[in-house]
This record gives C-alpha cells, sequence and structure tokens, in this order.
C-alpha cells in the first residue's frame, strides 16, 4: 500500500460506492481536501488581505528611502512586525496544496486506469481497505454527464463537436475565470488602473494604492498585470492535457478557494 496515494485512492472509491458516480466523488473528495487544508490556507488569506491594507504605507516607504534599498527593506520588516504580518505566510499553503495536487493525479490516474482495464483489480485491492476491496467481477465506470473522466479535452475536441464537449470547456473556462479573479481580488488597486477603486469588501476606505513615478514601480505594475492574465491563459492552455477528472479536482478546488476568499473578506468586513 502507498502510504501517500491509498487514502485518496479509498476516497474516491468510498464516495463513488456512496454517490455512484466517479465524477460526484471527485467533486467530494476536492471539497474535504480543502476543508483539511484550510487551518493552513486561512492565516495565508488575512495575510494578503492585511497586506493589500499596507499598501500605502509601503509606498510611503518607497517615496521616503528612494535608492536605499537596504534602508527600505528595514523598515519594510519593521513594519511587517508591528503590523503582525508575515509576508512568506503564502509559500508553505501553495507548497502544499501543489503536492496534495500531484498525489491526487497519481490516485486518480490508477482508478481511471481501473476503469480502462489497464490496472488489475489486484493492484488497485492494494491499496484498498478491507470494507472497500472489490473482486473481478466489480463494475465501474468512469463516466460523467456523457463525458469519459480519463479522457482529456484534446481528445475531446478531436472526435468531434458534440454536447460532450461541454463539461471539459465548461472546466476549462471556469477554472481560468475564477483564477483570474483570485488573483485580481488579492491584488493591489492601481490609481491609474482602477480610478482609486477599494481593493476588497474586506479592506477599509483608506485602502487605496497611488503609482509612484519610476521605471521600477512601471516594471512591478507590468509583471502583476501579467500574473493576472497569464496565469489564467496557461491553465486553460495545460488544462487541454489533463484528464476530466483533474480538470473537475481543479474547478472545484478553485471554486472552493474563491469560496473561502469572500468568507475571510466578509469576516474582516464586520470587524471594521
Amino acid at each position: 500500500m502507498n502510504l501517500f496515494i491509498a487514502p485518496f485512492v479509498n476516497a474516491l472509491f468510498g464516495f463513488y460506492y456512496l454517490l455512484g458516480n466517479l465524477g460526484w466523488s471527485i467533486v467530494a473528495v476536492t471539497i474535504i481536501i480543502r476543508l483539511v487544508l484550510m487551518p493552513l490556507v486561512w492565516p495565508s488569506l488575512r495575510s494578503s488581505i492585511k497586506m493589500q491594507a499596507l499598501q500605502p504605507k509601503l509606498k510611503k516607504l518607497q517615496e521616503k528611502f528612494g535608492k536605499d534599498k537596504q534602508g527600505l527593506a528595514k523598515a519594510q520588516m519593521e513594519m511587517y512586525k508591528e503590523e503582525g504580518v508575515n509576508p512568506l505566510s503564502g509559500c508553505l499553503p501553495n507548497i502544499l496544496q501543489i503536492a496534495v495536487l500531484m498525489i491526487f493525479f497519481s490516485a486518480f490516474n490508477m482508478v481511471s486506469g481501473f476503469s480502462e482495464g489497464k490496472v488489475t483489480t489486484e493492484t488497485i485491492n492494494q491499496q484498498l481497505i478491507k470494507t472497500f476491496q472489490i473482486n473481478n467481477d466489480f463494475k465501474f465506470s468512469d463516466q460523467f454527464m456523457g463525458v469519459s473522466l480519463s479522457a482529456t479535452p484534446g481528445k475531446v475536441f478531436k472526435d468531434g463537436l458534440s454536447l460532450s464537449l461541454v463539461l471539459p470547456l465548461f472546466l476549462l473556462l471556469g477554472s481560468g475565470y475564477l483564477q483570474f479573479w483570485s488573483a485580481k481580488k488579492m491584488m493591489p488597486a492601481s490609481a491609474k488602473n482602477s480610478g482609486m477603486a477599494k481593493l476588497s469588501p474586506a479592506v477599509n476606505d483608506t485602502a487605496y494604492t497611488k503609482q509612484t513615478p519610476g521605471k521600477e514601480d512601471d516594471m512591478m505594475a507590468m509583471m502583476r498585470t501579467q500574473s493576472i492574465y497569464m496565469m489564467p491563459l496557461m491553465t486553460i492552455f495545460i488544462g487541454f492535457s489533463f484528464s476530466v477528472g483533474i480538470l473537475i479536482y481543479w474547478f472545484v478546488n478553485s471554486a472552493v478557494m474563491a469560496g473561502q476568499q469572500l468568507l475571510m473578506a466578509q469576516i474582516d468586513r464586520k470587524k471594521e
């Protein structure tokens, strides 16, 4: 039994027995994963919102210290310490989520491989607890809304235009949009681009940022803009090579994360 993959394989089979469909099983497992990771993700979201509110102070420090990078770095660290903000708090949750995605990817490939006859019953049973183990007559389907969960959007598209394209396209475009929304929600607003718009419902009325002159600000603004648009586009592009089952995981994961952002915003708004 693989100690990393086995829990996910058992969860997928357990919910398959309960819900009767592998697609809904993936949805349920993804939501549970997000709930389990929530204690780690929550501080990261809170820190991101605090970082938004600190943008005006950061701009003032940049204007004050100018080209004195050492002085600026020291002043920034002192400000973070006073405000109780850790700018690196988002690293561990992100690394953990990538690791979980890779493990889930392996677990799903094993389960979908079993549905296609590429993985034997014996191999699957080695990962399953005794209660979930199956026999050779077990009927297993990876069909979800008329689409094989092991198929990639590219393969579905090559098979011809049909209703089976609706689900893959919805998952791809939906995941891209949710990533765009989340990135834009957590990105500092620019006076030039947003007309001094509020950063988010969770940030008070004073939390605006002003662009300061100089090539460095222009470069940073360009990098932020590229990250907002490029990452969702890359998700859509790379997603064409992922199976529909993985796309369901990615879409639900992005949707729950967006919901967590909204919840955090509501909580912070009530504290004002």
